[in-house]
């Protein structure tokens, strides 16, 4: 887990604190792709997500060819 530095919210008057992820979804180029073993930040008022560079561009990276995924996941989807 990499150091994330705690910073003000850009939506509210919350904290953006360091946040391990086990499985937060992440939709990239219209591909959903859950991010593992990740650390992120989140506000801890409003819950938004903060992703580092290095995150976005590994998440883009699997969305283009998901081979390049650690392994893959069947997810249910309910629609109206």
């Amino acid at each position: 887990m990499t150091d994330y530095p705690a910073h003000d919210c850009d939506f509210c008057p919350g904290t953006v604190e360091a946040f391990y992820t086990h499985h937060e979804p992440l939709k990239v180029s219209g591909t959903l792709v859950l991010i593992e073993g990740f650390t992120i930040g989140k506000c801890n008022r409003c819950g938004h997500r903060y992703f580092p560079a290095e995150v976005l561009k590994r998440a883009e990276q699997v969305a283009q060819d998901t081979a390049k995924a650690s392994h893959s996941e069947t997810v249910p989807i309910v629609a109206a």
